[in-house]
């Protein structure tokens, strides 16, 4: 199974006078690090706590006994700092660093402890100067040169073999389940499985008011639309283009009736002062003291919408937007208190699934030609149906693609596996030619209306068609195959059935979702002529 890179998920904050409780742990870096750079010290509960650089030197209060110590630099983790296992010298406190292991690591610290000095390797800032039992914890991870495995892919199947998943399904929320040296919370993957989170059906979305997740939607007419094997290449201005003028990302709102929430971006351009982010047309946060900031603190206040969450435009372009990217919810309880809360971007689509091929009621196979202008099943080029009578689409065509990460060995792009593929009908039919009108179409449709003869990846699930293969490079033979009934789909809206008549065009969505919420879509048409 391919690797994806992912980065901190889940820094829970704690009040002022929580963290009085613990004393700081103490320490200093051989190098002065790379400006830009803080320290976050997560503890097992899933609590954290921001450290201070002072040049060399470092400083964090722990939330609880003890903690593990990250660095984070542009939004992302860089880094994280870790006790190599060596053995002490006999009868003193001193290390024998000859025996210091590179593939096993302690990863927390105890609360007022001095560690001493850090020295950078590679992703990991080891300390191999002070005997163990007065500075770290038990927690371990598996690790390569020192480097706790899942801090180079960030965290994607890179689990020590044999945990129990029993374990990681019981393991709380700052806990490693996978020992890779991300707490789950941190973790794209946090049972090593190889499934990405949002996609994988073993890991349960949360609900909980002290942690949120953010969903990636990008949907595009067949006219506009981007496949790296429907159009043969996806130029990163092409991309772009696409994620700056319909990408969004859903927010889940965390916290409690009565609470006040705002998003903390830190350096994000696209949700951030004066950066690119937009929510109902407004600049978000936009200018101190305006609708989304009305305290001036640079953080704008998000709540619920219509869809249960919040929704944010981006306009941000694929350099200013990549999995792993963190953001913060600061929640203000109704007696002034605050506690923050991480969320991570898990990935951002590249493309959309596209249509290779159509049947219409098992006739003859229809090929999609995204060179040509206008290309079939778009606005302007209708796919035709019978004029009259039941629609059923025999539908085969690509999946949607994420940026593959060179240093979890993936290619350039992946097609994206475990996606519950849907057809959603938001509208009814309207006149052919118009370009708006239509009554409430019956959206998803229902499971009756989906059928799988040859496609061994496909099955019928209660809400469409279950997709079971997994994630892989990009490749143009990586095609699904299923049929769909409209009419059935129409017949049973959920209003009530929805006429087809003649002289109409009815406009479809061919969905691919994660379990979570994330969203790539092709907005295709069909057309039933006049009767002559």
């Amino acid at each position: 199974m391919n690797k994806l890179t992912h980065s901190l998920a889940a820094l829970i904050c704690v009040s002022s006078t929580a963290l009085a409780a613990e004393k700081p742990i103490i320490g200093a870096f051989n190098k002065k690090p790379a400006t830009g750079t803080s320290l976050i010290a997560v503890s097992a509960n899933g609590r954290s706590a921001a450290g201070t650089i002072t040049g060399k030197k470092f400083s964090v209060v722990p939330p609880s006994a003890s903690a593990r110590l990250y660095l984070l630099n542009g939004g992302k983790v860089s880094g994280q700092m870790v006790l190599s296992r060596c053995k002490n010298i006999k009868g003193t406190k001193t290390i024998n660093r000859k025996t210091c292991s590179k593939s096993k690591v302690f990863t927390s610290f105890k609360a007022g402890r001095k560690i001493g000095t850090v020295s950078q390797s590679g992703l990991a800032y080891v300390l191999r100067s002070a005997s163990l039992s007065p500075v770290v914890a038990t927690d371990q991870a598996t690790a390569s040169n020192f480097v706790p495995v899942g801090l180079s892919t960030l965290g994607l199947g890179t689990g020590s073999a044999g945990v129990s998943r029993a374990v990681v399904a019981l393991a709380e929320a700052g806990s490693d389940g996978d020992q890779d040296g991300l707490v789950d919370a941190l973790d794209i993957d946090d049972n090593g499985n190889g499934v990405i989170d949002n996609y994988d059906s073993t890991t349960t979305a949360s609900t909980s008011s002290d942690s949120f997740r953010v969903f990636s939607n990008l949907k595009l007419d067949l006219a506009q639309s981007l496949n790296l094997h429907a159009t043969g290449s996806l130029p990163t201005a092409s991309i772009d283009t696409a994620l700056q003028d319909v990408q969004t990302l859903a927010i889940q709102v965390a916290g409690s009736t009565g609470e006040t929430t705002e998003l903390d971006c830190g350096s994000l351009s696209y949700c951030s002062s004066g950066g690119t982010g937009l929510s109902n047309s407004l600049a978000f946060p936009g200018t101190a003291g305006g609708s989304f900031d009305p305290d001036s603190d640079g953080f704008g206040t998000i709540t619920k919408g219509g869809t249960g969450d919040f929704q944010l435009q981006t306009k941000a372009t694929s350099a200013a937007i990549s999995a792993g990217d963190t953001l913060i919810e600061r929640i203000t309880a109704a007696d002034g208190t605050e506690r923050q809360i991480p969320g991570v971007l898990n990935f951002v689509f590249n493309s959309t699934p596209a249509l290779k091929t159509v049947i219409v009621n098992g006739g003859a196979e229809q090929t999609i030609d995204y060179a040509a202008t206008p290309r079939l099943g778009s606005r302007q080029n209708c796919i035709q149906v019978p004029s009259s009578g039941n629609v059923a689409l025999t539908i085969t065509g690509w999946r949607p693609q994420r940026p593959g990460v060179s240093a979890a060995g993936e290619g350039a792009f992946v097609d994206i596996g475990k996606s519950l593929i849907t057809i959603d009908i938001p509208n009814g039919p309207i006149t052919s030619g118009s370009s708006s009108g239509g009554s409430n179409g019956p959206g998803n449709c229902v499971a009756s209306a989906y059928s799988v003869t040859s496609d061994p990846n496909l099955t019928v699930s209660t809400n469409g068609l279950q997709d079971g293969k997994s994630d892989i490079d990009a490749v143009s033979s990586n095609t699904y195959t299923f049929t769909i009934d409209v009419t059935s789909c129409l017949n049973n809206a959920p209003s009530g059935a929805i006429s087809w008549p003649s002289n109409t065009e009815l406009y479809l969505d061919l969905q691919f979702r994660s379990k979570d919420g994330d969203n790539a879509a092709q907005k295709f048409c069909l057309a039933r002529p006049a009767v002559s």
